[in-house]
This record gives structure tokens, C-alpha cells and sequence, in this order.
């Protein structure tokens, strides 16, 4: 299965650490944009194998880095 993560928050520097520590375990972001005062990411990887288990990993990056905004698709 393939997922599609959404990240949104005030903080760029916040958003630009989980994209880093996503990217060292084999996300792809696609895109890193602003809105006023608002900045949003997407990443996305393949091969995921749970929904429940993908939830639970990312769930821990967004507590841990009082991530605002998280959403997710799996295909």
C-alpha cells in the first residue's frame, strides 16, 4: 500500500525536522510550501504494510513535535 501524509503548522523548523527524520526512513516529501502563517508538507512512502501500524509511527513524530495539523491517505 501506499500512504500520503499532510503536515501543517505555524513552525517551518518543526515541519522541517520530521521531514528530515522521514526522509532517513524512506518517505519522499513533495512539497514544503507556506500559507500566511501557515506552513504545509506532504511526504508520502510506499510499502506500508498496516494502516494501524503507519498511524502509530507518525502518531508519535506529531505528539512529539506538537505537530498542529495531520492527515493521511492510504491507497
Amino acid at each position: 500500500m501506499k500512504v500520503s501524509h499532510t503536515f501543517k503548522s505555524p513552525e517551518r523548523e518543526k515541519l522541517e525536522i520530521v521531514s528530515g527524520l522521514l526522509q532517513q526512513a524512506g518517505y519522499k516529501v513533495s512539497k514544503l510550501s507556506s500559507q500566511p502563517e501557515l506552513f504545509r508538507m506532504k511526504v508520502g512512502r510506499e510499502g506500508v504494510e498496516t494502516e494501524a501500524g503507519e498511524r502509530q509511527r507518525i502518531q508519535g513524530l506529531v505528539d512529539h513535535f506538537e505537530i498542529e495539523y495531520w492527515s493521511y491517505t492510504i491507497h
